[in-house]
């Protein structure tokens, strides 16, 4: 029997590119996303892959959404071998006083709780059932944080402790974690975010950032799956992916 693989933050992006390769490859994916209109298509894409597939509408961030979206998965394959933990979103680059509230809660509910709850149901079916890998989509900004960009670096500073604290506390249990760790992925994610840049701020990113190769959303996936099928040995660490941004 193929292995089972969950995937948050799939309808678009890196998720999408990750579940079309695994489709290819002959998993049976579990997708999930908010986007419930591009999330179907790319279910529908990787049944015609030849994949065992279901998609789930979520919000992440919504604890009932997530154990349904466990429940579901689990309903369908049996189990859950593999979780990319991928769900995130951007916010619009400022300086860090001038984020509204309501800004910096809607991102930390998204990209650390979404994440923290996603790992908090599906780690006890991977503990019931023998094991299992994780990767989470973590950032080079947990590295080096790019200008104005504060409260997303936070987030993914926070996923990067997440992912080594359970590299750590669960090896001798059979479950891994590994971060992947891109920069400047061309996704529209990264697309929406550019839009408010100002003069000023792109200057100033331009000047702190080292210039890089932009990688696609297919070419982080390959690292992904490559992550995921060997996270025994990468257990714990994140993998820069930032494309010569960041070395060392």
């Amino acid at each position: 029997m193929s292995k089972v693989v969950l995937i948050t933050g799939a309808a678009t992006g890196l998720g999408r590119a990750v579940a079309l390769k695994l489709a290819e490859q002959g998993y049976r994916l579990s997708l999930v996303d908010f986007n419930e209109k591009d999330g179907l298509e790319t279910a529908e894409r990787a049944k015609v892959l030849g994949a065992e597939v279901i998609f789930v509408k979520a919000d992440v961030s919504d604890e009932e959404a997530v154990k349904n979206y466990v429940d579901k998965t689990v309903e369908a394959f049996g189990t859950i071998d593999y979780f990319h933990n991928n769900a995130g979103i951007m916010i619009p680059f400022r300086l860090l006083h001038e984020y509204s509230v309501a800004e910096y809660d809607r991102i930390m509910n998204i990209n650390v709780k979404g994440a923290f709850l996603g790992l908090k149901y599906v780690i006890p079916v991977m503990l019931a059932n023998g094991g299992g890998a994780i990767v989470n989509t973590v950032s080079s900004n947990s590295f080096k944080p790019t200008a104005y960009n504060g409260v997303y670096s936070a987030t993914k500073h926070a996923l990067a402790g997440m992912t080594k604290s359970i590299g750590q506390d669960y090896q001798d249990m059979n479950i891994f974690a590994v971060g992947v760790a891109p920069n400047n992925m061309q996704t529209n994610i990264s697309a929406a975010a550019a839009v408010t840049f100002t003069p000023e701020i792109g200057a100033k990113i331009h000047a702190t950032t080292p210039p890089n190769i932009p990688a696609t959303a297919e070419e982080i996936a390959d690292v992904v799956i490559f992550a995921m099928n060997n996270a025994k040995t990468l257990n714990g660490s994140i993998v820069n992916c930032a494309g010569g941004q960041i070395f060392g």
